[in-house]
């Protein structure tokens, strides 16, 4: 698949480094770095969800307190995602880049030495922070690095392929290493991380691309509002109680007026928020909120009902979901003509409708009790997954303001399907909980309210500007700018 990416992204040359920075090879090598950072981050989303009985037995953990060991990751992730980004833009992606592998293994490696439930829960909290920088540092490296329009939808394509394998992969991964030790789940990506650091000549000399101090009463105010909104989806999902949750959300709401306010007058802003009068970057994060909200919950149920509904064991479990990563990554090449060709609008509406029918699928299929229509409709899901990743990504991180902000503007796309997985997964919680009936009758009913969020999804590509006819003719000839659309489509083959 790496051999479908044009000449111009394998052999682009890159300016000379700068004295005391590591060069960069350009290409595929780098690509690779890239994507795999992005997928350890995104496969500890389900790695650690094959391993939870495994863990509970060992560490004499109660219920209660197991769920923190996803929750303290989602809530760390979440809420410090933008920060990452910031800190990206003021010191420099390839800089904060390894820094936040270097906390992101280093917390790995705790977490599988980790003797009490306490220090296992603090690690998985130090990991969502160190996956917070790498995230939105990873991005906007690539984003930066392939300027030319073709060669970064390709990019984009294997990157998102990479990634989209990261939720299924973490399911069969765990699963294979639980039947030795569950330590193992976190033991993993110690190698993984000291290969991609040992890589670290093959990351761009990249600069700064803001001036100026740290914002950091905003940085408090943006990183505890956002981590708040988090913690108090999942502990409506935990408790299934109004109170506490009611409270933790009118604090964020509370933080986050003070965090708007402050970053108005601010002379260094954590976040611009002239990224939000971009119509196309605030439709792109609103399309991830649902795509986080369904994909993440069709994995917890898909994942619960074969494991408690039809017994199997982790490791198949596991293998069910090997349709949607062969979905993702056969769709990878094909993905970077169609996204440029139909352009983020209609693609996201292609992306939001396959998961619609997918989920739909999905119900009907665990309902009847039929496991290859399960991973029939899996398999479209993965598809849908490559699209809409691509497609929100090129729609989030265009634009004068998105330009200078990369770091920013990547973190926030991560950042809102985060928010949107957390929402997800603690809203078909509950629905599993207050539902009666079988195990197939109640992962049914959840994945119904899961394909909710899917056409909701759909409506909101609504909101993803149009394609507008960039050049007009005048005695034969263009006479208007090329917009960056117009740019892009001629690139990406969509316009003769």
């Amino acid at each position: 698949m790496l051999n479908e990416v044009p000449i111009q992204l394998a052999g682009r040359r890159s300016p000379a480094p700068r004295s005391g920075t590591p060069g960069r090879v350009a290409g595929t090598p780098l690509l690779i770095v890239l994507a795999m950072a992005q997928f350890m981050v995104v496969l500890d989303f389900t790695i650690v969800n094959v391993a939870l009985p495994s863990i509970q037995t060992g560490l004499h953990i109660g219920t209660s307190t197991l769920q923190w060991l996803i929750s303290g990751y989602a809530v760390a992730f979440g809420g410090f995602l933008l920060l990452g980004g910031r800190l990206a833009d003021l010191f420099g992606q390839a800089r904060m880049f390894r820094i936040g592998l270097i906390v992101f293994v280093v917390a790995s490696v705790a977490g599988g030495l980790a003797v009490e439930p306490r220090l296992l829960i603090a690690s998985r909290v130090v990991q969502g922070i160190g996956a917070a920088i790498v995230a939105p540092a990873g991005l906007s490296l690539l984003v930066t690095s392939w300027r030319e329009e073709r060669a970064r939808s390709h990019a984009l394509g294997i990157y998102g392929a990479v990634v989209s394998t990261g939720f299924a992969s973490g399911a069969v991964l765990g699963g294979l290493l639980v039947q030795e030790s569950w330590r193992l789940v976190f033991f993993v990506n110690a190698p993984i991380g000291a290969g991609l650091l040992a890589c670290y000549w093959l990351l761009p000399a990249s600069a700064p691309t803001r001036k100026g101090g740290l914002d950091l009463p905003g940085a408090v105010t943006g990183t505890a509002g956002v981590a708040l909104i988090v913690l108090a989806v999942a502990q409506a999902g935990d408790t299934l109680s109004v109170a506490e949750p009611l409270v933790l959300a009118l604090a964020a709401v509370l933080l986050l007026a003070g965090f708007v306010l402050r970053e108005r007058r601010a002379a260094t802003p954590l976040l611009d928020l002239a990224l939000f009068a971009d119509r196309g970057i605030r439709a792109a994060n609103l399309c991830l909120l649902a795509v986080g909200a369904y994909n993440a919950g069709e994995i917890l149920l898909v994942t619960l009902y074969l494991q408690e509904g039809r017994h199997l064991s982790a490791v198949l479990t596991g293998l069910c979901f090997v349709p949607q990563a062969a979905g993702a990554f056969w769709l990878a090449g094909p993905a970077s003509n169609i996204v440029p060709s139909l352009g983020p609008r209609r693609s996201l509406a292609i992306a939001m409708l396959l998961s619609l029918v997918s989920l739909c699928g999905s119900a009907a299929a665990v309902a009847s009790g039929s496991i290859i229509a399960l991973l029939a409709t899996l398999f479209l899901m993965g598809m849908s997954a490559r699209i809409s990743m691509m497609a929100a990504t090129l729609a989030g991180t265009h634009g004068k303001v998105a330009a200078r902000e990369q770091g920013t503007a990547s973190a926030l796309l991560t950042a809102s399907r985060q928010c949107g997985s957390a929402l997800g997964v603690a809203v078909l919680a509950a629905v599993l909980v207050v539902t009666a009936g079988s195990d197939a009758h109640r992962t049914a009913i959840a994945l119904l309210v899961a394909a909710c969020f899917a056409l909701t999804g759909l409506a909101t590509t609504r909101l993803v500007p149009r394609l507008v006819p960039a050049a007009r003719v005048a005695d034969g000839k263009p006479t208007v700018e090329h917009g960056f659309m117009h740019h892009f489509l001629h690139h990406g083959g969509g316009l003769p």
